[in-house]
Order: structure tokens, then C-alpha cells, then sequence
């Protein structure tokens, strides 16, 4: 490892590599069902292509701010270019992108028996929501039995605006995301008013 890479630049280009994980799951969606078989080539000509190597064999050490930033960046634009360019062509097709969120969730579980404060702490772990400092996702409360948060600010918009989309359709897929990655656990998720989010035990 270099001296000038820690854990937190690790584990956000993790989050990264998971984000485009999802990307490719609705690419091969999008060949299997024969919705638009040059997609890839269109979001990688249009989005940027994926950074999938190690990434201390990538990165600029002399800018990793900046480096991780910019792959952020890309990464939000294909996840927001795939989705839009498929649904504008049939909105019916959301129906099996959410089963493809939800898909890829179950493929990264919470675990079973952790409770709501660790879940939410696997969850942060995996979505991406912009770098640390943007302070994106803020507890509330934070115990076994229950997880609240507060959204302070949405980061991916602006993407979704890019291609002319809808940013609801981000926060559907999301929610599938979440419930499918809460699937093989006794914890719920809940989106409640003014941006809170709140993941609980099943009653």
C-alpha cells in the first residue's frame, strides 16, 4: 500500500467499484432482454469508462482528492445515463431494473442477527453518496433496535438533470437496493418525512 493512501480511500473506491457493479448488472439486463445492445458502448463513450483496477495502480497520489472525486463523478453519470436511456425508451422496463436493485442487494447482505445500527453502518459502507465531507446521510439515533438518519442534501441530482432524467427513479432503485441488501435480516427500512430514513427491527 502507499504512504499516501489510508482505509478511507480504499473504502471509498470500494463503494465506487460496487455502484459500477450495479451499472454492469443493468447493462447485462439490457443484452439479455434485448432492450439496447450498444448501451455499453454509448455510456462509456458518453459517461466516461469505469476504472475497475487496483487502486493503487490507478490513482494519482499527487491529487487523490481530486482522482476519487472525478471517478465519483463518472460513475454517478453512468449509473444516471444506463437507467434513463432505458426507461425514456420504455418506462415499463423500471419494473425489472427494480428487480435488478433488488437483485443486486441480496448479492450484498446486511448479514443476519446484526442489529439496526450495524446495518446502517453496512449500508454506508456500500452506497455512494458523494465523498466524506459531504456529510450526506446524518444519525439521528443509533442503537440495535433502531437506525435514523437524516438526508441533508441529494448529490446525485445534478447527474440525473445531465441526461434529462428523473431523480425519483435514483431513489426507487435505492430503496430496492437497501431492502434487498436488509432481505436476509430481521430489520426493516422506512422513508419518512423531511428526508429521514430509518431502519428497524421487524415487529
Amino acid at each position: 500500500m502507499s504512504a499516501f493512501l489510508g482505509p478511507i480511500h480504499f473504502w471509498l473506491y470500494n463503494k465506487i467499484q460496487l455502484q459500477e457493479e450495479l451499472i454492469q448488472n443493468i447493462l447485462e439486463a439490457s443484452q439479455k432482454n434485448n432492450w439496447d445492445e450498444s448501451l455499453q458502448e454509448k455510456v462509456d463513450t458518453t459517461c466516461g469508462e469505469a476504472q475497475r483496477r487496483p487502486l493503487e495502480e490507478v490513482i494519482d497520489e499527487s491529487n487523490i482528492h481530486g482522482w476519487l472525486q472525478y471517478h465519483i463523478s463518472i460513475s454517478e453519470r453512468r449509473l444516471a445515463y444506463v437507467v434513463t436511456s432505458l426507461i425514456k425508451e420504455d418506462a415499463s422496463r423500471l419494473e425489472a431494473l427494480k428487480e435488478v436493485a433488488y437483485s443486486f442487494g441480496t448479492n450484498h447482505p446486511v448479514g443476519e442477527g446484526i442489529g439496526a445500527d450495524e446495518a446502517f453502518k453496512a449500508l454506508n459502507d456500500s452506497l455512494l453518496d458523494g465523498m466524506p465531507c459531504d456529510r450526506v446521510n446524518e444519525p439521528m439515533e443509533q442503537s440495535k433496535e433502531i437506525a435514523q438518519w437524516r438526508q441533508t442534501q441529494c448529490i446525485h441530482q445534478e447527474y440525473w438533470d445531465e441526461v434529462e432524467g428523473d431523480i425519483s427513479v435514483y431513489y426507487v432503485l435505492r430503496s430496492q437496493i437497501i431492502k434487498g441488501m436488509l432481505s436476509k435480516s430481521n430489520l426493516v427500512y422506512e422513508e419518512k418525512e423531511h428526508g429521514v430514513r430509518a431502519i428497524k427491527q421487524e415487529v
